[in-house]
């Protein structure tokens, strides 16, 4: 049975997608819903910290953009958070967020054990080979490292980047991804 359910959020399309699935399996089963947001430099969002070996006219200087651009960054994702909770509770779901920093992969399934959750929602980026290896996939490690199931949640720019061909004209008219392969 499945009453706690850990959805992890990120800015990026694939969230919309997690947060949507988590929702309705929430209703579905009467689950409590946590919404997790992992503070991480693997977020396309992350303000970079310049390095000072290539930027020799800032060494010594102080760090007080990249901590404006930082806090920044953490208000924007936590304001995300807020609003899918919001969203989530008015549709009458039991529901927390919390952002962390850490590793990713690691993080998602530490809270997961704390909390006890009994599913873990993630998205995925589509990677594979050499970009899968040096890139590393937050879902995958969460799928071989998680204390309970974990459910991939694929979206239409993901059957995209697999190679789903189709042709150009049906695109053009659907609405989605699904609807073209629902066609053919």
């Amino acid at each position: 049975m499945i009453n706690r359910i850990l959805a992890t959020i990120d800015n990026s399309l694939r969230s919309q997608s997690v947060f949507d699935t988590s929702v309705s399996l929430a209703q579905a089963t009467g689950a409590k819903l946590m919404l997790l947001h992992i503070l991480s430099d693997e977020d396309i969002d992350y303000p970079i910290l310049p390095t000072y070996a290539y930027y020799a006219v800032l060494k010594g200087k102080d760090d007080s953009v990249f901590h404006k651009a930082f806090d920044e960054y953490e208000r924007g994702e936590e304001e995300l958070l807020r609003n899918l909770a919001q969203k989530a509770i008015a549709l009458g779901i039991d529901t927390e967020y919390a952002q962390l920093s850490g590793i990713p992969g690691w993080t998602i399934c530490e809270i997961a054990s704390e909390w006890s959750a009994d599913l873990i929602l993630v998205g995925s980026r589509g990677l594979k080979g050499l970009k899968e290896m040096f890139l590393g996939s937050v879902s995958n490690y969460v799928t071989h490292h998680a204390p309970c199931s974990v459910l991939i949640v694929r979206t239409d720019t993901d059957l995209v980047s697999y190679g789903v061909d189709f042709p150009y004209e049906e695109a053009e008219e659907a609405e989605s991804t699904q609807e073209v392969l629902k066609q053919n």
